[in-house]
């Protein structure tokens, strides 16, 4: 890993060695990869996100090498210099092209890569009244937490909210003030166990990103709000899947237009339950495992 103290802590904690960059910037890059390959002896080269790199930097570093090289989800042209890509059955997948590509693409639900506890079987609670989870990833640059407050505030009925906060998010006063009026029960859990809370709710609001596969995995009906427009592309496989509700691009979304289509949702118990249902026989949470298996095997898997 080249930069970013919260993500090495991270992996760090989990129990995993991090070699880092010598100084952190994209200079070298290319010389240090092949470098870090060589002293560990590393016999496959998984991308995800690479970044500065280069179709011409990968198989130059596969010619170094001899490593095998697997892409997670990579539009990049690098895709071209894989043995196998991987990726969720999302339109921007559908529209690529693979000139003189010699490996395997692999696409669909069934690798959806995500932590290992997502692929035990979800034990949904039962609530007396709707559990809303309002999650908008790690560090919420959009402040998308504050726009799903406001909008939940105009909800009718009784529910209650769970606010789960990343680590990095920086909204605390503006959340603060917020919730002063807030006119249903909540709690504000910060940095907490994204699953544990995923089961205990009927329904979530979040800003697409991995959360939006989490929550299928745990067989919890969704709404998303999209930053940008490639996540909006993406969240509409899920709507057309059946597996969530995807409103498209946050900042074209209305309080009270966002506020209504939770309540509809609300509203339909047998519908919540099977968009429940089939997230999770979509997305089982064994890609990680599918995904070793393929690249331990040398791409026959």
């Amino acid at each position: 890993m080249r930069t970013g103290p919260l993500g090495i802590g991270i992996v760090r904690r989990a129990g995993f060695p991090v070699v880092e960059s010598p100084d952190g910037s994209t200079e070298g890059h290319v010389p240090w990869l092949h470098e870090v390959i060589r002293s560990r002896t590393a016999e496959i080269l998984v991308l995800d996100s690479p970044d500065k790199l280069t179709l011409d930097d990968v198989r130059a570093i596969r010619g170094w090498t001899g490593v095998r090289v697997a892409v997670i989800d990579d539009a990049s042209e690098v895709r071209l210099a894989a043995d196998d890509a991987f990726y969720p059955p999302v339109p921007q997948v559908r529209a690529l092209t693979w000139p003189d590509f010699a490996g395997r693409v692999h696409t669909g639900w069934e690798w959806v890569l995500l932590r290992s506890e997502f692929a035990a079987e979800p034990r949904r609670a039962s609530n007396e009244r709707p559990v809303m989870l309002v999650t908008m990833g790690g560090s919420d640059p959009a402040a998308l937490t504050l726009k799903a407050m406001r909008a939940l505030a105009r909800v009718t009925g009784s529910i209650d909210c769970v606010v789960l906060l990343g680590p990095g998010f920086g909204h605390d006063a503006e959340l603060g003030l917020l919730m002063e009026s807030f006119p249903h029960t909540f709690r504000v859990v910060r940095d907490g166990d994204v699953r544990e809370q995923m089961l205990a709710a009927d329904l979530a609001l979040l800003s697409f990103g991995v959360t939006a596969y989490e929550a299928a995995a745990c067989g919890l009906p969704a709404v998303h709000l999209c930053l940008t427009d490639d996540h909006a592309i993406s969240s509409s496989a899920f709507a057309q899947g059946g597996l969530a509700v995807s409103l498209g691009r946050a900042d074209q979304v209305e309080d009270t237009h966002l506020a209504a289509v939770v309540e509809s949702v609300l509203a339909d118990h047998a519908g919540r339950i099977d968009m429940g249902a089939r997230a999770r026989r979509l997305v089982d949470g064994n890609g990680a495992m599918r995904i070793a298996r393929v690249i331990a095997a040398g791409g026959s898997g």
